[in-house]
């Protein structure tokens, strides 16, 4: 976002908002800082998050940052901890629940849409065209990975499987997808910040 640069906003307090956003996620992940921190640090978070939003352009890609303030939005509603992990597991199931239902369509299981990401991707120039059938069980692997983790938050027993589950879907998705870097860097946020989730609700 840094090298992207502002769209709307002016330079200096650009950079100031980028400052304040990485600041306050660095603190909350931490662990360190104070109790009577960590609502006013998560409203920084989301105060900042939503400026960053408001001055991307519209575009359903930067699922990283819904993802990003919905998780902040979570904690500062939330009264307690246990009340924001309920919220963090219900964004979960959401969040992997609604991309595998966007996958029951005929082209992603018919195995078009992964033939043209594993083409366009970093891997696509030394691999060979994949077969239908086997992108075609690639794709129905994916869409059951991801129905698992909607469901993993609300099973104890399968909550910390979930987490090297969510690991190797996210890792997967970054060295098959990442075309450019800036969209690898985005990779990076909404994988990282869903496995931390998925981390944070194992508790």
């Amino acid at each position: 976002m840094a090298l992207r640069g502002p769209q709307t906003l002016p330079g200096p307090l650009w950079a100031v908002v980028l400052l304040l956003w990485s600041g306050a996620g660095a603190a909350l992940l931490s662990g360190r800082l104070p109790a009577r921190l960590v609502r006013p640090v998560w409203g920084v978070v989301l105060v900042t998050g939503v400026a960053v939003a408001i001055d991307y352009p519209l575009d359903l890609r930067r699922q990283h940052l819904f993802l990003l303030l919905g998780t902040a939005l979570a904690a500062l509603a939330a009264r307690a901890g246990a009340e924001r992990l309920l919220l963090w597991r219900f964004q979960l199931t959401a969040l992997y629940g609604v991309a595998a239902l966007a996958k029951l369509n005929e082209s992603f299981l018919g195995g078009d849409v992964l033939a043209l990401t594993v083409a366009t991707g970093p891997l696509g120039p030394w691999l060979p065209s994949p077969p239908a059938l086997l992108l075609g069980l690639a794709g129905l692997l994916l869409l059951a990975t991801e129905a698992t983790l909607a469901v993993t938050p609300w099973v104890p027993r399968l909550r910390r499987p979930a987490v090297g589950l969510a690991a190797a879907l996210h890792g997967s998705a970054l060295v098959v997808a990442s075309a450019t870097p800036s969209m690898g860097l985005r990779l990076v946020v909404f994988g990282g910040t869903a496995v931390v989730l998925c981390a944070a609700s194992a508790q």
